[in-house]
């Protein structure tokens, strides 16, 4: 497992940056849909692509087979190659234990090598970096989670990480904050209180850097049939705990 991944310098390339998809397999072929229609060259998921949602396997598989897809760890990606700790309540792990039997044992390897962190270095000497929340590296995992982070908050979170931009995820609401870099939190894709998906389009050239957001909606009746359909345990909770349906 790699802690950081350094992409190569460039000097023009349109960028697909989304996070939290959650294993919603309409929400993820609504962002493919818009990263094309955007014509990116690269896409970046910043962490947990799986987990929550009824498609872990369908995302999973779809996901690795866009090439120019880069993915990064997230909580509960991790927990996928690396197995469910003792301390997480019987739901919960009844709900980790059904999607990791959902894949199967076939991606593990793959998943294990995902980053935690992925820098991008321009060649106007700013730099970007992608990573699921902050990161303690006494405990080697991610910081305990703040539901409103501040700018100071955000600052400290990420203090070990200078960029200009820090995409990051793991809360769920959409925010922009500016303090020692810009953090920008797109919002879930996949777990959202409307069946939108939410991306953000970063186009990058030599002098600047835009950053375009978009939502589009998805099929939601055949992501909350599935959930009844493939029996997903605590979905009762799930479904209003994280998606606000009832």
């Amino acid at each position: 497992m790699s802690l950081r991944s350094l992409i190569p310098k460039t000097h023009n390339m349109t960028l697909g940056i989304f996070q939290d998809l959650h294993a919603n397999l309409p929400a993820l072929e609504k962002a493919i849909q818009l990263f094309r229609f955007h014509r990116c060259e690269k896409i970046i998921h910043v962490g947990d692509l799986i987990g929550i949602g009824p498609f872990p396997k369908e995302c999973l598989e779809l996901s690795l087979s866009i090439k120019e897809m880069e993915l990064i760890m997230g909580n509960h990606d991790y927990l996928y190659p690396h197995g469910i700790p003792e301390s997480m309540n019987e739901d919960e792990k009844k709900h980790q234990e059904w999607t990791h039997s959902q894949i199967g044992d076939i991606y593990k390897t793959n998943v294990r090598e995902w980053p935690f962190i992925k820098s991008m270095e321009l060649t106007n000497q700013r730099d970007i970096t992608f990573q699921h929340y902050g990161f303690d590296n006494s405990t080697n995992w991610f910081k305990e989670h703040i539901a409103e982070p501040n700018e100071d908050d955000l600052d400290k979170m990420f203090e070990g990480t200078k960029s200009d931009i820090i995409f990051y995820g793991h809360n769920h609401q959409a925010s922009d904050i500016v303090g020692k870099s810009r953090y920008v939190n797109l919002g879930s894709a996949g777990c959202h209180f409307t069946p939108e998906v939410r991306v953000g389009i970063l186009y990058v050239s030599d002098t600047k850097m835009n950053l375009e957001k978009y939502s589009g909606p998805y099929d939601d009746n055949k992501f909350m049939e599935a959930f009844e359909i493939r029996k997903v345990p605590a979905r009762d909770f799930i479904k209003k705990k994280f998606i606000l349906r009832k």
